[in-house]
C-alpha cells in the first residue's frame, strides 16, 4: 500500500505532465518503428523524449506498459461497433478501421510487436487481439440473428476479415480501398450482400 502511494505521489499532473506523456509515447512509437520491440529500452525512450529514466519508470514500469499506452488510442477505435442496418456495410466499416489503424505509426508498432516471442507481451497481445476482434464478433452475431450466416461461421469469418485486412498491408504496396473493403465484406457475407440488393 505504501509502495503504491509513493509511486502515485511521484506522478505529476497538469500541463507539464501531459507534455511528458505525449513526448514519451511519441518516443516509444519512434523507437518501436526503429528497432522493434526487441530493441525497445526505457533508457532509449527517456533519452529520445528528453526526460529522466525515473520519470518514465514512475508511469510505465515495464516495456509492455509503454507498449500498452501506445496502443490504447488505436484499440479504442475498436470499442465502437458500427450498426448501419447492413451486416455487409458494418463489416466493411470495420475493415476500413483495421486498414486505417495499420497505417498509423501505432498500428505498425502493434504489427511489429505481435511478431515478438517475448513472454512479457503474451497477455498484452492476447488482450489487444480480443479487443480488436470484439466488434467483428458483435457485427457477425447480428448476421447470425438475421440468418445471414450460421452460428459456427461467426468466429471463422471474424478471423478471416480481421487478419485479411491486417495481412493486406504486409503484402500489398497500397492499402485497401473502401471499394475493396466492400468487396471483401460481400465475399465473406454473400447472403447479407444478396439481402442488400433485394
Amino acid at each position: 500500500m505504501a509502495d503504491s502511494m509513493r509511486r502515485t505521489l511521484g506522478v505529476q499532473k497538469g500541463a507539464r505532465s501531459s507534455q511528458v506523456v505525449k513526448a514519451v509515447l511519441s518516443a516509444t512509437t519512434a523507437e518501436l518503428s526503429r528497432g522493434g520491440y526487441a530493441g525497445l529500452t526505457i533508457e532509449a525512450v527517456a533519452k529520445a523524449a528528453g526526460v529522466n529514466r525515473t520519470t518514465v519508470y514512475r508511469r510505465w514500469p515495464t516495456r509492455a506498459a509503454l507498449l500498452a499506452a501506445v496502443l490504447e488510442p488505436l484499440l479504442a477505435r475498436y470499442d465502437v461497433v458500427p450498426d448501419t442496418g447492413s451486416s455487409c456495410h458494418d463489416l466493411s466499416v470495420l475493415l476500413q478501421t483495421v486498414r486505417d489503424n495499420a497505417e498509423l505509426p501505432e498500428g505498425q508498432a502493434f504489427t511489429e510487436a505481435s511478431r515478438s516471442t517475448s513472454a512479457e507481451l503474451q497477455d498484452l497481445m492476447s488482450a489487444a487481439l480480443h479487443r480488436a476482434l470484439a466488434p467483428f464478433h458483435a457485427v457477425l452475431t447480428r448476421a447470425v440473428e438475421r440468418a445471414e450466416i450460421e452460428p459456427e461461421q461467426r468466429d471463422l469469418i471474424a478471423q478471416l476479415a480481421f487478419f485479411g485486412a491486417v495481412m493486406w498491408t504486409q503484402t500489398h504496396p497500397k492499402p485497401l480501398t473502401d471499394a475493396e473493403c466492400d468487396d471483401m465484406a460481400q465475399l465473406l457475407l454473400p447472403a447479407a450482400a444478396d439481402a442488400g440488393t433485394r
